[in-house]
């Protein structure tokens, strides 16, 4: 199972519920891939190397070489999770997610689960290929008036590069709006509301540690997210309480 977590505007955290969604999978964590054209941020905010990761498997792949699966290629954070770190540089990372886009159908079977963060779908991102064998599309939004405008305008596109109804919503912090407004508006679903949490986001961003934090408000959250997603993309229930 391929699951894609991105943005189109801004960073209002697909970093963070990438992390968390694979972390906090039903029944064991998948593997999550840093498939950010913009430059990884895992290695930097747990300290790992950026080799081995995602420009060692692509240049294994240009030649034809990872047909053995991520094992060689992952490193492993704190959070119990199994990670393929991008690199920090943009243009290092931009090339290796063109040539793993191309080969998105290898990518979903690099692990039982796969949660690629593509971070933002700009224009002509070569994340775009991997959302074809995407069996998930978690697009992470702010719920103020100009993100969701912002998503409005870009979801055409997105849904059309997508299975159908492949594509979900997952809101961040405080909204004006309930789940069934932006639903309505927008004509894809919400599955998830995510709290603002700085427990919960610190320990994801590494500044925090502490084994509690799968207690927290955010934790919650994107467990029910996971697994509404690993469920076909049913309403993550609790975490669509709305937040004002």
């Amino acid at each position: 199972m391929l699951v894609v977590v991105a943005s189109v505007s801004g960073a209002p955290g697909a970093s963070t519920a990438a992390l968390g969604m694979a972390a906090l999978w039903p029944e064991r964590p998948a593997l999550l891939v840093e498939a950010d054209p913009g430059g990884g941020v895992v290695a930097a905010r747990f300290g790992l190397a950026q080799e081995p990761g995602l420009a060692s498997l692509a240049a294994a792949a240009r030649h034809g070489g990872h047909a053995g699966g991520a094992a060689p290629y992952v490193q492993q954070v704190p959070l119990g999770l199994h990670v393929l770190v991008g690199p920090g540089a943009a243009e290092t990372a931009a090339g290796a997610v063109s040539v793993l886009a191309g080969q998105a159908e290898a990518v979903a079977r690099l692990a039982p689960v796969v949660v690629a963060d593509a971070g933002r779908l700009y224009a002509n991102s070569p994340a775009w290929g991997l959302l074809r064998s995407a069996d998930a599309v978690v697009l992470v939004t702010s719920g103020s008036t100009e993100y969701l405008d912002h998503l409005d305008t870009r979801l055409p596109a997105l849904r059309a590069a997508a299975r159908p109804g492949g594509v979900g919503l997952a809101v961040c912090g405080r909204s004006a709006f309930t789940p069934t407004e932006i639903s309505g508006r927008l004509g894809v679903p919400v599955w998830a509301q995510l709290p603002a949490d700085r427990w919960g986001a610190g320990v994801l961003a590494g500044r925090m540690t502490g084994r509690a934090w799968t207690r927290t408000r955010l934790a919650q959250a994107l467990r029910a997210l996971a697994a509404s997603v690993a469920a076909g993309g049913q309403p993550a229930g609790a975490a669509l309480e709305v937040v004002r």
